[in-house]
């Protein structure tokens, strides 16, 4: 399941981002690797979606929530 897919409100945890290696670089540092919980805050305009880890709120686009893979946290 990816970012566009997973519901609003829910932790997730990444296992995978498969994206260009520049933004793949980029969201690591924003926090978002595998590994990470993450919670989808809101669907955005356009498909995007802002994702919360820890206190940080981050917006993504639509290509990058395609490359980010999750499973539900139990």
């Amino acid at each position: 399941m990816d970012l566009t897919t997973f519901p609003t409100g829910h932790d997730a945890r990444i296992v995978a981002v498969d994206t260009e290696p520049g933004l793949a670089l980029r969201m690591g540092e924003l926090g978002l690797r595998v590994g990470a919980v993450v919670q989808i805050v809101h669907h955005a305009h356009g498909a995007g979606r802002v994702v919360a880890v820890g206190a940080d709120r981050i917006a993504l686009d639509l290509v990058a929530c395609q490359g980010v893979r999750l499973v539900p946290v139990q």
